[in-house]
């Protein structure tokens, strides 16, 4: 039997142990704008340096070095490639919005053409008298003030597109860095043509142009996913053919155990030095692979550029945030211990075609969690595969004990054919309300699980956000709400494993890296696809030990005991399997 998880059954998470950092919890979110404020999309310093610079409503920016920043709640202004600092402190600290406006209501009271000197006659007395030929202008400024007004409705539109009102805060309008060049344009002409609009019309002239680079630079640099998905065959072979990447074939296997068909991968050519050896009777958890605080310190960033041309398969921007990622052909899949991991990515063995990462170019810890454009950009990714037929799966191995085999934030997706193993079960689990988490109580371990409503192949970013966002956090707090049940849980900041597809969003909270299988004494690492019913061993004896093991006790080793009894206390709502057990 499976039950649905109550809204308010969520536990607080400020009173957690205070020897576990629970920054990572869903409390980072409060407050978060669905929408950031781009204010403008400009470039700074090469390339490779992503700075960003928190922007607040009232368009004062904080020059504090991005290092030594954390902004949870705050909104975003991105800067990027290679544009001269005057960028940020023109659009930023200079009011242009306002000078228009401000030029305007002036303009109405105290009416003058600016240029009626042109071709004008100068009498004395009486001063200037302005050509025939410029009357249409001294109709539509002097007498009726049309062109002050037109003037100040447009700096008011500028300003709500800056500083966005709510109505329009993410939308296309709002992303539309080309319109903003024209309307710029339009009021620097129009401002131009009455006697205190001048320094308006020279501004709102200087913003046009640092806008219209920027404006090419976004429509230059950003694929959309379905261009990425496409060039995925074909830059995996290049990246194969030119020796960038070796792929080594592997033979998987099905493997009946409490409800699920779980898939065994081997693959022999993985087998590499094994790590310190761990004693044969003492199965159970195992703690040698992981890194010490001098290995991690001096291990390098395999994300960091320059990238590999083969193994490079393009760039995306988040249009809401400006935040960059990076779309990267994969040299591992699935979990083992550090140091093969290590060699891999350095070797650039692949197990699986056309496993991909997407990668934040701006360096982000692997314990942050996933953030609202984070889960766009794999949605997006997601919905792109499935419109050109194929069927992806997305994972995130959150922390050091999840299986994450890099500290530089990445997403990892694998093609898969009817999606994943586990997702059989719960497409399986029959829910009397389709809006709220569930737990598949059949595994041995604590889940967490929500069914997404379905998207269509074309869903906006926004509607992807409405759609999996909050799904997301309500899991996160049960995660957190697992943790904080847990006994002796390590200190630091919590694992968990992050499974996506199309249909179903798991979180597995996570105890433990790794598990040794019995008295052969082999260390299996699990990540986030050994959740989603698929484990990979590197010989044939480990695979018999993985099965005589049993995979549930090995994943329950791993991961964490089920309170979900407990969170559910006091409501009625269930989900049943098609069994009804």
């Amino acid at each position: 039997m499976v039950g649905t998880l109550p809204t308010d059954s969520r536990m607080p998470t400020t009173s957690i142990k205070s020897d576990v950092d629970f920054k990572a919890g869903s409390e980072q979110f409060e407050g978060h704008p669905s929408h950031p404020h781009i204010s403008l999309v400009s470039t700074l310093f090469s390339e490779s340096t992503v700075s960003i610079i928190p922007s607040s409503l009232d368009g004062k920016a904080n020059m504090a070095p991005p290092k030594s920043l954390h902004f949870p709640h705050s909104e975003f202004l991105y800067v990027g490639h290679s544009w001269p600092l005057a960028v940020i402190i023109f659009t930023e600290f200079h009011p242009f919005q306002l000078d228009a406006v401000w030029a305007g209501l002036w303009g109405i009271f105290f009416r003058k053409f600016f240029w009626d000197f042109l071709d004008g006659i100068l009498r004395a007395p009486g001063g200037l008298q302005p050509s025939p030929k410029v009357a249409v202008f001294i109709t539509i400024i002097v007498k009726l003030p049309i062109i002050q007004i037109v003037t100040m409705v447009l700096g008011f539109i500028m300003i709500a597109l800056e500083y966005p009102l709510p109505i329009i805060n993410g939308t296309a309008v709002h992303r539309n860095f080309s319109l903003r060049v024209v309307i710029l344009i339009l009021q620097g002409i129009v401002a131009a043509l009455f006697y205190q609009g001048t320094n308006a019309a020279l501004y709102s002239f200087i913003a046009a142009v640092f806008y219209i680079p920027t404006t090419i630079d976004v429509q230059l640099t950003v694929m959309n996913a379905s261009d990425i998905i496409s060039a995925l065959p074909s830059r995996f072979e290049a990246a194969r053919s030119s020796g960038d990447l070796f792929f080594f074939p592997s033979e998987v296997s099905k493997h009946e155990e409490i409800g699920v068909e779980w898939e065994i991968r081997l693959c022999t050519a993985l087998q590499k030095k094994p790590l310190a050896s761990v004693p044969a009777g003492d199965a159970g958890v195992a703690l040698s692979n992981q890194p010490t605080d001098s290995e991690a310190s001096e291990k390098p960033d395999p994300f960091a550029p320059p990238y590999v041309p083969n193994l490079h398969v393009g760039d995306v921007r988040d249009v809401s945030t400006g935040t960059e990622y990076v779309i990267l052909v994969s040299s591992t899949t699935f979990s083992l211990p550090v140091y093969h991991l290590r060699r891999i990515q350095l070797n650039k063995f692949s197990v699986v075609p056309h496993h991909f990462l997407l990668v934040t170019k701006e360096y982000l810890p692997q314990t942050s969690p996933l953030l609202p454009h984070d889960l766009v950009q794999t949605y997006l990714l997601l919905l792109a595969a499935r419109k050109a037929s194929k069927n992806y799966l997305a994972f995130y191995n959150c922390g050091s004990n999840s299986g994450a085999s890099q500290g530089h934030k990445h997403i990892q997706f694998i093609e898969v054919e009817d999606g994943p193993p586990i997702e059989r079960l719960a497409r399986a689990t029959k829910l009397e309300v389709t809006d709220k988490p569930f737990s598949m109580t059949s595994m041995p371990y604590a889940n967490h699980v929500y069914r997404l409503p379905t998207l269509s192949n074309d869903a906006s970013p926004e509607q992807i956000e409405q759609a999996v966002f909050l799904p997301f956090l309500s899991l996160l707090d049960l995660v957190i709400s697992t943790v904080r049940h847990a006994q002796d849980y390590p200190s630091g900041t919590p694992s968990y494993n992050v499974i996506l597809t199309l249909e179903h969003m798991y979180l597995i909270p996570r105890r433990w890296e790794s598990y040794t299988l019995g008295e052969s004494g082999v260390t299996l690492s699990v990540n986030s696809l050994g959740f989603a019913g698929m484990l990979m061993v590197k010989s044939e004896p480990e695979r018999q030990a993985l099965k005589q093991e049993k995979i549930g006790k090995v994943l329950r080793g791993v991961a964490l005991e089920s309170v979900h009894e407990l969170q559910v206390a006091g409501t009625s709502m269930e989900a049943m399997d098609e069994t009804g057990a």
